[in-house]
């Protein structure tokens, strides 16, 4: 076997790991339940975020993705539905923290704050 075309196709295969690597995501989590009259009901809220390109947002109600889309259309505002209740999702936010607020038929449900890995 030749050693040098060894090297150099592991060489090659550490470059692409590092490429690949240099693509991946960092995302942040939270776990809740809704207060009020909603209680109980399970929320979760999720931002990923890639190296250029807008943060993603996920909201899962009672376990099933309602609300999901980028960066730019949360800061306008997102929606939903849930069993006929509109759903509205905005976050705000600079640098690596996320403020956001979900409203159940109009009115304020729920918020969280959620800080991106660096």
């Amino acid at each position: 076997m030749n050693l040098r075309r060894l090297s150099g196709l592991a060489a090659l295969i550490a470059a692409a790991g590092l490429a690949a690597a240099s693509v991946q995501a960092a995302e942040a989590c939270v776990d809740d339940t809704l207060p009020g009259r909603l209680a109980d009901a399970p929320v979760r809220l999720c931002v990923e975020a890639k190296a250029g390109q807008p943060a993603r947002y996920r909201l899962w109600l009672a376990g099933e993705v309602r609300i999901s889309g980028d960066e730019p259309a949360a800061r306008q505002g997102l929606a939903g539905d849930w069993y006929g209740h509109p759903l509205g999702l905005r976050c705000t936010g600079a640098g690596n923290v996320r403020r956001c607020d979900l409203t159940v038929d109009g009115e304020a449900a729920w918020n969280a704050e959620l800080v991106l890995p660096r």
